[in-house]
């Protein structure tokens, strides 16, 4: 049989997605959600793409934008009816906790007059809501929070993994520099391998506010460039690449 220039570029097409494409990383990101916006989204852009795995990081929103601000226990039930939706879909549901806060920066935007505990202090609540939630409904828990808190991070215009005046010339101090980005999206993907959560293929979907959409990232909103999606999407690729790659003898 004789091979055409468009039988060669199909075989190329055809080898080059089965080496390179192991799962389908989704950026579910929308800038300012909270948790009951997730809810009210949840079956457009997530339950009908049958997802294997979902990752939720939703709470900086519920906690600390001032025009937005819910209870805790408020919080919690948004949340615990997102997991119980998204596992009657039989998904795998991984539920981190949002990063700590430049309170600083977080005051210039919103009246401090409207929180009676501190920005971080609200966070850390939110932190053990979120894994009471993951514990009652027995769904993974990621705790992204406590992480950056171990690192003393954020640091007020002297640290690289949040946005600030001296490392993006914005007065930012709650979404991550591209930096913080890879931090974040290499910490699930360790977390996702250590726990078998790996599969080839799967559709992931990474749910949740502007952290997860990557505001003023390049490829925000999607999983290319520097999002934690993004990030992800790559390490996943990269090993299995490195698994199927023949060893030299």
């Amino acid at each position: 049989m004789r091979i055409s220039t468009g039988h060669i570029v199909f075989i190329i097409l055809f080898v080059t997605t089965s080496i390179s494409t192991y799962a389908q990383v989704i950026n579910a990101g929308v800038r300012g959600n909270t948790a009951v916006d997730l809810l009210e989204r949840l079956n457009d852009d997530v339950l009908i793409k049958s997802p294997d795995l979902v990752i939720v990081m939703v709470g900086t929103n519920d906690m600390l934008n001032s025009k937005k601000l819910v209870s805790y226990q408020a919080y919690e039930d948004y949340l615990e009816r997102l997991v119980i939706r998204i596992k009657q879909m039989k998904s795998n549901v991984v539920l981190m906790t949002s990063p700590p806060a430049d309170s600083v920066y977080l005051f210039k935007r919103h009246d401090k007059k409207l929180f009676k505990e501190s920005p971080n202090v609200k966070l850390d609540s939110a932190r053990n809501r979120v894994h009471h939630v993951a514990k009652k409904l027995s769904v993974h828990y990621l705790d992204l929070f406590q992480v950056f808190n171990d690192m003393n991070l954020p640091k007020h215009n002297s640290d690289l993994f949040f946005k600030n005046s001296s490392n993006s010339g914005a007065a930012d101090g709650v979404h991550p520099t591209a930096l913080g980005y890879r931090f974040i999206g290499e910490f699930v993907f360790r977390y996702l391998k250590e726990n078998l959560l790996l599969k080839n293929p799967q559709k992931i979907i990474c749910l949740g506010d502007s952290i997860t959409y990557g505001s003023g990232m390049v490829g925000r909103g999607t999983a290319t460039g520097d999002t934690y999606p993004a990030v992800l999407q790559d390490f996943i690729n990269n090993e299995y690449n490195s698994i199927n790659r023949p060893s030299k003898n």
